[in-house]
């Protein structure tokens, strides 16, 4: 009679599948991440009140009833915003390294020194130094006749001034920040290609 012995089975243990490990970036890398964010707004905030000193000197410069200077305004405003985004880039540092970064900072500081120059603006239009004839054809718009029916308690002036605070608010304010925030980005992204060629 033969005997078989078997062998008890071994229980044979199954690993769980191993789980992707999670990499939680460390705090350093996020200080670094703030502190970088930080650095751009800050700098984009200096080169805007730079910016913002060109843009009332080039509005002060228009005043002047001189024909050729009138020529000079016009490119005199794309210097300075292109001189503001490239000075946004220069106050970052080596927090900008990359044409993008250099749009995103000068298009930051055109942006503030184009609402700061919208802001001039209205207030040399409030007083009647800038934009002075707008005032008045908005203030003409409104019959004499029929101006105390409608706005009884405002007088031609008044509507004048708000023609013209209005006016350098949309032209100045609005599209004006929007331009130089456009032509600021450029000079931004200009920055780190000047900044590559002279090391």
């Amino acid at each position: 009679m033969a005997v078989t012995t078997q062998r008890p089975q071994q229980a044979q243990l199954v690993q769980p599948a191993s789980r992707p490990v999670r990499r939680r970036k460390s705090t350093t890398v996020k200080k670094v991440q703030k502190n970088n964010k930080g650095v751009l707004f800050a700098s984009s905030l200096k080169a805007s009140l730079v910016g913002g000193i060109g843009i009332l000197l080039l509005m002060l410069i228009s005043l002047i009833p001189v024909q050729y200077l009138a020529f000079l305004v016009i490119p005199g405003f794309l210097v300075v915003w292109l001189s503001t985004g490239m000075l946004a880039g220069i106050f970052a540092g080596d927090s900008v390294t990359t044409s993008q970064q250099g749009g995103k900072v000068g298009w930051m500081a055109g942006f503030w020194s184009g609402i700061y120059g919208g802001l001039i603006a209205m207030v040399l239009a409030a007083f009647g130094i800038f934009m002075a004839n707008f005032g008045q054809n908005v203030a003409a718009q409104f019959p004499p006749e029929q101006l105390p029916l409608f706005l009884s308690s405002l007088s031609p002036q008044i509507i004048a001034i708000a023609g013209r605070v209005f006016g350098a608010l949309i032209i100045y304010g609005v599209i004006g920040s929007l331009i130089s925030g456009l032509f600021s980005s450029i000079g931004g992204m200009i920055y780190p290609k000047l900044a590559m060629t002279t090391e």
